[in-house]
């Protein structure tokens, strides 16, 4: 695809990503809501670095729409 056609494609998944909320975006990410090393899972979100989970979750879905 055009850089063009890439650049829209990624502009319109941060959008929708970024209006999600931090535990909406690790559910998406895991594939459920897993504590992981924390006693629950909203300790967890409380201790995620949103900028990255979003960023991980733009790669994710524009990968996924690109196949």
């Amino acid at each position: 695809m055009s850089n063009i056609v890439n650049d829209s494609i990624l502009e319109r998944i941060a959008e929708d990503v970024e209006a999600m909320s931090t535990g909406a975006i690790l559910i998406e990410l895991l594939g459920g809501s897993l504590p992981g090393l924390c006693d629950s899972f909203d300790e967890r979100v409380a201790f995620t670095d949103r900028d990255k989970v979003i960023a991980d979750l733009i790669e994710k879905r524009f990968e996924e729409e690109c196949r």
